[in-house]
Order: C-alpha cells, then structure tokens, then sequence
C-alpha cells in the first residue's frame, strides 16, 4: 500500500492519503533554466545564499583558487579522470566523449569555456560551457561533493555555480542553462542532482524531442523523484518523490523549493 503526503503539510501523520495504484505521465528528458536578468543572487535559495556569502571572503585562506578561461585541450587532463570516475560509477551511467562534444564539435560557431576549481593545488572540480546570445549553458559539469581540507560552507558546485554566474551577467547574458536530464532522477542521476538545480534557482522544462511517457508506481522498488508532465505548455510544477519512510529524510530537501517545482511524497511502504 501506498501513502501519499502533500509537501505543504509535511506531517504525514495528519494528511494522508492512500493509493493502491497511481499512473503518471512524465517527459524522458527535461532542461533546467535560470533568469538572471534581475540579479545572479535573486533566485538561489536563502540557505545557498548565506552559505556563499559565508564562503567568498574565505576561499584565499583555505587555499581555494578558480579561474574561467577558454576551453582548451589541456582542460581535459585535469576534467576527464573525475568525471569518469565519478559519472561512471552511477547506475544506469551514460558517459559521453565531452572532447568530441565541445571543443572538437564543428556543428557550430559559439565559444565554449572552462570553469575549473582548484584546493591547495588539487582539481576538485569543473564546468565546461558555452556563451550564446543571451545565455550561458552549460555542457559538462563534475564536483568532488565536499571539500577535502577545508570547512567552507559553500560546497565546490555552490562556489561554481555563482562565478559563472556572475561571469555571465558581466558578459551581457540573461540567462543560465543547466542542460538536459533524464528523467526519472534516482534511476538516470542522483535525486541530488535535482535539488540541487533547484536550490540554485532553476526551472524545469519539458525537454525538445522528449518523449511522453507513463510509470505504474507499483512498480518502483527504488527511490527516485519524477517530474511530472506538464498538462499545459513545457514548464513543469509538479513531481512526486517515490520513497520508504527509512530514506525519507535523505530527500526531503527537495520538497523545499514549492516556488519553482511542488513535490509529493509518495511512501512505498
């Protein structure tokens, strides 16, 4: 049996409902988008927001050094061992050549960039990115998920997310892309990864060439949180949180950002 909790209420105990069978519909692929336009800051959540602040004036002390630069094959030697290991070490991993696909791809005329962090001399981390008309978007992306030495509150991926953002407003651009994802998150990439995107302000939108697709819940036998098909337009507000009462709270961050993406909870026990 299973016991849906609406997010706004998140004692469970006080608003259930139960389900013997639900369907939902969702896209395969989705994209995540930030507005810049207003201010790099606006849209990251408070908690981000003091974590970055908290972290900025400190990264000198604790050996912590970065630097945006155009993208070259020397890049590579520092990126691809982490992001092998690391994406390749998901399930259902999907490795791509990022070489082939950035900086040796001809299909087109933008510039692709290099965001790369470094601790005490050691790599921890990078984005590699394109500059378009009005947008940054970015192509690949891998962080180590805390930092080795140093107590910053701001994780590495926090710290990189607001310099390229803030290196894009500088260069006139008003939006920030964080690609496209397969969905469901917890079967293609880490329901981390979501909250995440969220946290730093991004809204989701039904990928180009998605196809539409259906899940019987009774079926998952693992965590995993789905956006949902959007009845109207692209833009997705809604996704459910598939998980046991034991993994609950492992997740439960993601409820936190109804603004941009509401989250039910549906308990699988």
């Amino acid at each position: 049996m299973y016991t849906t909790v609406r997010t706004c209420f998140l004692d469970k105990h006080d608003n259930t409902i139960f389900n013997q069978k639900m369907q939902l519909t969702y896209p395969s692929h989705h994209s995540w988008t930030k507005d810049i336009s207003a201010g790099i800051e606006i849209d990251f959540s408070g908690r981000a927001a003091k974590k970055i602040h908290h972290s900025l004036p400190r990264l000198e002390e604790a050996g912590v050094t970065y630097r945006i630069e155009p993208l070259t094959e020397h890049f590579f030697n520092d990126f691809l061992p982490l992001y092998t290991n690391q994406i390749g070490a998901k399930d259902n991993a999907l490795l791509h050549d990022v070489v082939e696909k950035t900086l040796h791809n001809k299909s087109h005329d933008f510039p692709y960039y290099s965001f790369s962090l470094w601790e005490h001399g050691e790599f921890i981390g990078g984005t590699i990115f394109s500059l378009r008309t009005d947008k940054v978007s970015y192509a690949f992306r891998v962080f180590v998920t805390d930092w080795n030495q140093s107590n910053l509150k701001a994780s590495p991926a926090l710290i990189g997310e607001y310099v390229i953002a803030e290196f894009a407003t500088k260069e006139g651009k008003k939006f920030l892309s964080h690609g496209k994802d397969r969905n469901p998150y917890g079967i293609n990439a880490a329901i981390g990864l979501a909250t995440f995107k969220l946290s730093v302000g991004c809204k989701a939108t039904v990928a180009t060439g998605s196809e539409t697709r259906t899940i019987d819940t009774t079926t998952i036998d693992t965590d995993c949180l789905i956006l949902e098909q959007p009845t109207e337009g692209d833009v997705i507000t809604n996704a459910r949180l598939v998980t046991s009462r034991d993994t609950y709270e492992k997740y439960i961050q993601v409820t936190k950002y109804p603004n941009l993406l509401s989250v039910e909870v549906l308990f699988r026990d």
